[in-house]
């Protein structure tokens, strides 16, 4: 009899298994794959680093903690949050505005559209009693030109998503709360920086929030200026990649991982009264099986669905409901002669009514040494839009041979890569698409009724590694209470 089994080792699963350990309590790792990171991977080859996962995240408070506890710190490298950003559009890169003089300034829409941005502060407006997609509440705030050329590309970036699909409740809470309490985004995000400075001051606060890059607001000094991107942690990677985390987590937990155990089912073990749960058995493909006091799903949510059928079938159905976004990431190594483009920044960004299947492209060299040998260069590109079959194609080179022929347009390359890592996911990213913030509510309902069974992953409340590392920690503090071990 195990006292907590967590299935899946990527960066949930990991950090779950760190902070109980930290809180005393011994727990096993079940991984199908040979290797730690779920989609956080790396390759390192030929003296250049693939990057097919998260590529230089934010590094938010609960991230800063674990990189520390790791002893990390001194292998961080951080990356320029002023580096130049692009989108694509009418076959140029346009600067990416994000400052007041950025959208005055900026080619990628008209006088009336830049208008309404910068009226916002001075106008007042209401959410309306249903939850909006973002497309609905950007074309009422704003406008079409706004929607299409300037939120879409980083809503494609960020969440892989579709403006017409996501859920403003679900994925974007405190935006919606800035509206409804102070009527106008700019207001709203003064009155939560102002709260952030003084803890006691009444507000209307925002939830705990899942918005990105594309979407927080802060100001600069007594200047009221929005600026996105000052708004978040520090961005960064580390020398060895991003792979260096769930390695050195790895690394730490020794043999409590346990790597190639495929889990074919769960299902709670009844004492007596039918609704009294104390204990989960683990079912594998092998044959074998696990008794847990608490077992903890660390798995994607339509894997957990899997799982939980036979013996959850409530609760798997709610699982199963969450939609995932397709991928298809390919990691390329040119000679710096090979490119045109001077690569100055951070890469650029596709909107989706452009017709590419590049989604974004990022240059990894220009951000962070080490990525490539002198006179070489590494970019990376996620590509694959909704209905394009290259990206289920998991054995196909057709979504390679788009993003060859997009970069080569976009950024002038001449000739064939020197080498490459490609990764394809057809479920890769869960959609915070509307009614997502309800399905999230039924879910943690349904759990109440399954005691000892826990939930961590990105689809709850999350999908940054940060969130991620946030989740992890509630849940393993939850585990520490219900288990009552005295705290080291």
């Amino acid at each position: 009899m195990e006292k907590v089994v967590i299935i899946g080792a990527g960066i949930s699963g990991l950090a779950v298994a760190h902070r109980l350990k930290r809180l005393g309590i011994s727990s096993l790792v079940l991984e199908a794959n040979s290797r730690p990171g779920g989609v956080i991977a790396t390759t390192r080859r030929k003296g250049f680093l693939f990057e097919t996962g998260p590529q230089f995240p934010r590094f938010p408070v609960p991230l800063w903690r674990l990189v520390r506890e790791l002893n990390l710190d001194g292998e961080f490298v951080a990356g320029n949050s002023a580096a130049n950003r692009y989108i694509f559009r009418h076959g140029q890169l346009h600067p990416a505005p994000f400052s007041p003089m950025g959208v005055i300034k900026t080619r990628l829409v008209g006088l009336s559209s830049k208008l309404r941005i910068l009226a916002d502060p001075f106008g007042y407006s209401h959410p309306p009693n249903r939850e909006e997609s973002l497309a609905e509440f950007i074309e009422r705030k704003f406008d079409r030109e706004i929607l299409d050329n300037l939120v879409d590309p980083f809503i494609s970036t960020v969440f892989l998503g579709d403006a017409s699909k996501m859920g403003m409740e679900s994925a974007f809470p405190a935006l919606v709360e800035w509206e409804r309490c102070k009527g106008s985004l700019l207001r709203g995000a003064l009155s939560a920086r102002k709260a952030r400075r003084n803890p006691s001051a009444p507000i209307a606060a925002a939830p705990r929030s899942t918005v990105h890059a594309a979407t927080r607001f802060a100001t600069n000094g007594n200047e009221n200026k929005l600026h996105v991107t000052e708004a978040l942690p520090a961005l960064g990677s580390f020398k060895s990649g991003m792979a260096t985390l769930p390695e050195r987590l790895a690394d730490e937990l020794g043999t409590a991982v346990r790597y190639n155990i495929a889990v074919s089912s769960i299902a709670p073990t009844h004492h007596g009264d039918a609704s009294a749960t104390s204990n989960w058995q683990i079912y594998l493909s092998d044959g074998e099986s696990i008794s847990t006091e608490h077992v903890v799903l660390a798995v994607p949510a339509h894997v957990a669905s899997i799982l939980l059928t036979p013996g959850a079938p409530q609760i798997a159905s709610l699982l199963g409901g969450i939609e995932y976004a397709p991928i298809c990431v390919v990691s390329s190594a040119y000679e710096r002669s090979a490119v045109a483009n001077t690569l100055d920044g951070f890469g650029f960004l596709v909107p989706r009514r452009e017709g590419l299947q590049t989604i974004c492209t990022f240059w990894n060299s220009s951000l962070f040494s080490g990525r490539a040998p002198e006179g070489n260069v590494v970019i990376t590109t996620f590509a694959g839009r909704e209905g394009f079959s290259g990206v289920g194609d998991l054995a196909g080179d057709a979504c390679v041979r788009a993003v060859d022929r997009e970069n080569s347009r976009v950024l002038g390359i001449r000739g064939a890569p020197l080498d490459r890592e490609v990764w394809k996911d057809p479920r890769a990213l869960p959609q915070y698409n509307v009614g997502h913030a309800l399905r999230v509510r039924e879910i943690s309902a349904t759990l109440r009724s399954l005691p000892n069974l826990h939930l961590a992953g990105n689809y709850l409340s999350g999908r940054s590694i940060g969130e991620c590392v946030d989740v992890a920690n509630r849940v393993a503090e939850n585990l520490h209470s219900q288990l009552q071990v005295p705290v080291i």
